[in-house]
């Protein structure tokens, strides 16, 4: 478990309806139940007439193929049994987990369905399923008992619902009835009177893009109260589409939204949930649950202030470190401290998810590494009182040039030369020196990676070398970004970065050409590439769309270039220079997703990240053929 915060617990109404923000511990069922049971006695010790805690509360939801693991989904059956019993003489309790059909499968709308204990690809059927049970027993809604299943299952960015679950509208079809026949509201007793509660799992909420309208079904039907259980991770920007989505939905009714907090990982990507559960009115928000932090939430509970971007960001990477390196053992961390921005904010990231002691800097220099860069590593490793090692790497170097030399019959030059550097400090030092001490201290021991978003999303990394470790924190991040997090680090926590490494300008430091103290850095002008990138990425943007932006005259108001800034004039020289860089961006891009595909888990805390969030495949750069009739205009334009 990643010890999130606990909020302190609101005042709650006698015969409420109470949220329970839990953190969920994905594939660690006891440890949820216990938290579910305790939530139960919580709400029932303030008077509360119902609970709601998050979807797929009981197992997780980011679990891979263990959902094809019969034996565990036997053991969330025989753990859902207890939670039942437990609301004997307690509040009544919803709760998400999985529904898998074993033995008879019960009738349906007075209907066996066709397929009967099978799911469409021969496997036992499962529903990402939302139970309600009061006083001991499960209770029902005139179509199911005890249970009702997530209608949409969404299958885009890291989620596959769709690949495990068997939706409700699929179930209709089977059945031959229309899913609105298997969508209705349970009755409960709530404050002394029966109310009417339409209960929602995550996507049902969201369903501009789907056909079918659960939200309007249920309010259709009666339903004076929805709940939504949720499992929605944090991104950049994301509350306030929660806020925009829940306000146009929630209109006439009172709504009760439950989101887990956490880290959950799909094995490329590592998930954090940031709760900030809100309660709703006729469409105006009245309370909301702390961010990042477990806590009981009612409808008197009051709005909690939401903090900055930036500053979900930091606690979300920090969360996600523990998480992680927890998960996989690992105690201890060796971080590479080259002296720039991206190895400094890591390290201060690291020192605050696992402290000091347990954080061990090592700066590794060539021949090519100034002074400056030098002198800052050491100053970051004395702000942040970690052990701080100093491991030249020259004299190695040197004996691979030399035998790859004698074996090829050619000197080692180029960018042979300054990956034979950086594969040396990542696979033959870092791995290395992380192995050893762990046999010393007798813990597990990983080094990190620290790449940012805008080098691997243009591979200017090394296979081997920085494209290495066990967790990439801040590869989710623009360097922008990564500056913007250090600003914040420093404003906040004591100012652990030294100002050098906010003005050095960014160095691989792999050649001579690459000398910081000379003007040398890295082949990006960053406050327009990673805006460039922004539109390729996260908007999935194509270079013929954005030709037609730079066309048009509107390219600088869609990257949101500072005012004054222009493409042709402030980053270059002319129309051919833009297009020129456009097309080596968009092939570097394409063409360097087998670096990514090796890479370690990312934290991810963008709109899509690299991993099992972008699904990518080696295809290599095309253009279509309206981008080049766009560029043959644009080129022909610009010799007038």
């Amino acid at each position: 478990m990643t010890n999130l915060p606990r909020s302190a617990l609101a005042p709650t109404p006698p015969g409420a309806i109470v949220v329970c923000q839990m953190e969920v511990v994905p594939g660690n069922p006891e440890a949820n139940l216990a938290r579910i049971l305790r939530g139960i006695d919580e709400g029932s010790a303030g008077g509360a007439a119902l609970v709601l805690f998050p979807e797929m509360a009981l197992p997780g939801y980011l679990l891979g193929d263990e959902w094809e693991n019969d034996a565990f989904l036997r053991d969330l059956g025989s753990m859902n049994d207890e939670i039942v019993a437990h609301t004997r003489g307690r509040c009544a309790a919803i709760w998400g987990n999985v529904r898998a059909v074993f033995g008879a499968h019960e009738p349906v709308h007075g209907r066996v369905p066709a397929l009967g204990l099978r799911g469409e690809d021969g496997r036992t059927r499962k529903y990402n399923a939302a139970y309600v049970a009061a006083d001991g027993v499960l209770v029902g809604n005139g179509v199911f008992t005890g249970y009702t299943p997530k209608s949409l299952l969404p299958k885009y960015r890291e989620f596959d619902d769709a690949r495990h679950f068997y939706s409700l509208p699929k179930l209709a079809q089977e059945l031959g009835v229309a899913p609105a026949d298997l969508v209705a509201p349970f009755e409960l007793s709530i404050g002394g009177e029966r109310r009417k509660v339409g209960v929602l799992l995550c996507e049902d909420l969201w369903d501009d893009d789907y056909a079918f309208k659960p939200v309007d079904v249920l309010k259709a039907k009666g339903a004076d109260v929805i709940v939504n259980l949720s499992a929605s991770p944090f991104g950049i920007g994301k509350q306030a589409k929660r806020d925009r989505v829940l306000a146009a939905r929630t209109r006439g009714c009172e709504c009760f939204y439950v989101n887990a907090t956490g880290a959950q990982d799909n094995g490329k990507n590592v998930f954090l949930f940031d709760g900030a559960s809100p309660v709703y009115v006729d469409g105006r928000k009245v309370a909301q649950g702390p961010t990042f932090a477990e806590g009981l939430v009612s409808n008197v509970s009051g709005l909690v202030a939401d903090p900055p971007e930036i500053a979900k960001v930091h606690v979300a990477i920090v969360a996600g470190l523990k998480a992680t390196l927890g998960r996989i053992g690992a105690r201890k961390v060796v971080v590479g401290l080259s002296g720039g921005i991206d190895s400094g904010v890591v390290a201060a990231l690291c020192v605050e998810a696992l402290g000091a002691d347990n954080v061990i800097g090592v700066n590794m220099p060539s021949r090519f590494n100034s002074a400056t860069t030098r002198g800052l590593a050491a100053g970051l490793a004395e702000r942040l009182g970690i052990r701080f090692l100093v491991a030249p790497i020259e004299e190695a170097v040197d004996v691979s040039r030399r035998q790859i030399e004698a074996l090829t019959g050619s000197p080692v030059a180029g960018l042979v030369d300054e990956n034979i550097q950086a594969r040396d400090r990542g696979s033959r030092l870092l791995a290395g020196l992380a192995a050893q001490l762990g046999a010393i201290d007798r813990c597990g021991v990983v080094f990190t990676n620290n790449g940012n978003k805008t080098e691997v999303a243009q591979g200017y990394c090394t296979l081997y070398g920085d494209v290495g470790g066990a967790v990439a924190p801040i590869a989710d991040l623009y360097k922008t970004q990564v500056y913007e997090l250090a600003r914040h680090l420093n404003a906040t926590r004591g100012e652990p970065i030294p100002a050098g490494m906010l003005a050095v300008k960014p160095s691989a430091e792999l050649s001579a050409a690459q000398n910081p103290e000379q003007g040398g850095g890295d082949p990006f002008q960053f406050e327009y590439h990673d805006r460039l990138l922004y539109q390729m990425v996260e908007l999935r943007r194509d270079p013929e769309e954005i030709l037609a932006d730079f066309a048009a005259g509107r390219l600088e108001k869609v990257l949101g270039l500072s005012a004054g800034k222009t493409v042709v004039g402030t980053f270059f020289p002319d129309a051919a220079a833009f297009i020129a860089d456009l097309e080596l961006v968009w092939r570097r891009f394409k063409g360097s997703f087998f670096k990514r595909v090796q890479a370690p888990p990312i934290v991810a805390v963008s709109k899509r990240a690299f991993g099992f969030d972008l699904r990518e495949a080696q295809i290599g750069a095309r253009f279509t053929r309206g981008y080049w009739v766009l560029k043959g205009k644009v080129l022909a334009a610009a010799h007038e």
